[in-house]
């Protein structure tokens, strides 16, 4: 059919270059079967190539140029250091995808659904990310500054180690999340859930938790005893106003705080 698409074949290799010259014919041969699943594109120069229509499933992008390239069906894919910078995901199908220590600075991915996919290291400054469900994403060490998150479903996400410096979080499900530790100064959380998230330790300096729901959130760390095992176990009492007004975080009378 058009399976394992040689990388050689189909972008004429440049040994001078990182990446490879572009062979249209590829990506209008793909848009006539509508398929060109497994496809090797390893360091392809994809430029503001249209790849929307085309089911992209478990094909290899690995450290491809797709600046302000549009991709809509890409299951599985590998991303891995590609340049994404302003690439159009928008509503695309990306579940399970790989996107570690890819450039995705002003992606557009409102809509996307991306679930289960990785982000380790991944560069997402400016990155449009509104309404995506990217439940079970890991974003460890990744840089979310002045990302726009409103409205996404992050149930469950790692953003352990990452930077969230002016990032818009505002009505998003952050719920079984981890902000342990991080830095939220200048992040919007408004109208947002946190559900069983772990806020220990995190600095909410200057963050706006304004509207959101922070009753199950946890934060102050409590020792129980088990009578029934014999053993010192640990539970977490969630944000209380006192501890955004200490912290110098933004909140008002619409925030939903522990007691």
């Amino acid at each position: 059919m058009f399976t394992k698409l040689a990388i050689t074949v189909a972008f004429g290799l440049l040994s001078t270059a990182t990446t490879h010259a572009f062979d249209p014919l590829v990506i209008e041969r793909a848009k006539s079967l509508g398929e060109c699943e497994h496809c090797d594109f390893v360091s392809a120069d994809l430029k503001g190539v249209d790849l929307k229509g085309i089911k992209l499933d478990e094909s290899d992008f690995t450290g491809s140029d797709l600046r302000a390239a549009a991709i809509d069906d890409c299951g599985e894919c590998n991303f891995t250091g590609a340049n994404l910078t302003g690439v159009h995901m928008d509503g695309a199908s990306l579940d399970e995808a790989i996107f570690n220590k890819a450039d995705m600075t002003s992606a557009h991915c409102s809509g996307a659904y991306i679930h289960h996919s990785k982000f380790i290291g991944t560069n997402l400054s400016g990155a449009d990310m509104r309404k995506v469900n990217v439940e079970k994403g890991n974003f460890s060490q990744a840089t979310l500054t002045n990302a726009n998150f409103s409205g996404a479903k992050l149930k469950y996400a790692n953003l352990s180690g990452t930077v969230l410096r002016g990032a818009n979080f505002s009505f998003a499900d952050l719920s079984s999340t981890d902000l342990g530790s991080l830095d939220l100064e200048g992040a919007t959380f408004r109208g947002a859930t946190f559900n069983g998230t772990m806020l220990r330790d995190a600095k909410l300096k200057g963050a706006d938790f304004t509207g959101a729901d922070l009753r199950q959130s946890r934060f102050h760390s409590v020792s129980i005893y088990d009578t029934a095992t014999n053993r010192l176990g640990e539970s977490f009492d969630p944000v209380r106003c006192a501890d955004l007004q200490e912290a110098g975080a933004l909140f008002d009378a619409t925030t939903k705080c522990g007691k």
